[in-house]
This record gives structure tokens, sequence and C-alpha cells, in this order.
């Protein structure tokens, strides 16, 4: 009794096969229970923010109000901000919102 490389592989691929299919399955409920929770926390989903890619992050802000379309052509820098905010434990006003954009905006039309 050997090793069957053949019989190995096959049974590799059956693995990974069904670990897709699980995940894919699982993966449904589990952003709903996701977004079940953020909702019940406050938060609102900003689409402004969140990037036109498959593999973009989903934004979701504590105040409704931060979430600007001017907003979505900057969104690496808002996110910056918005974590710089966050790391120190201070929740940013509106107005700060827009100058901030109004400054990126500016030094990106320079």
């Amino acid at each position: 009794m050997g090793f069957d490389i053949k019989l190995t592989l096959i049974n590799a691929f059956k693995s990974a096969v069904v670990g897709l299919i699980v995940l894919l399955i699982l993966s449904i409920p589990t952003n709903l229970v996701i977004e079940s929770n953020l909702k019940s926390q406050g938060y609102t989903y900003c689409s402004w923010y969140t990037g036109p890619s498959l593999r973009a992050p989903d934004v979701w802000l504590k105040n409704d109000e931060l979430c600007l379309q001017d907003g979505s052509i900057i969104i690496s820098d808002i996110a910056d901000w918005f974590e710089m905010h966050n790391e120190k434990g201070i929740e940013p006003t509106l107005n700060e919102l827009e100058v901030f954009i109004q400054k990126i905006r500016a030094e990106y039309n320079r």
C-alpha cells in the first residue's frame, strides 16, 4: 500500500470545491447578519465612499451626514482621513469633512 498522488489530487480538488460551495453559501447569511448588526448600532451604508470593484470594502458611517457625493472622487484620501480620526477617538464633523474635501480637491487640481 503506497501513496497515490492521483487519488490525493482528486480528493484535494473535491475538498476545494466543497469548501468553495460552503463559503459561498455561508457568505450570504453572514453578510446579512453583519449588515443588520451595523444598522442596529446606528451605522449607515455610504455608497459614495465604497469603491467600484467587487473587492473594495463597504463603507459604513455612524453619522450619515458625512456621506458626501463630493468625496467619491477621493475615496482613498477620505478613508485615510476617517481612519486618522478613528485612531484618535475623535468623531469628525460635517464641516471638517467638507473643508478636507475642498483642500484635497484643490491639491489634485494643481
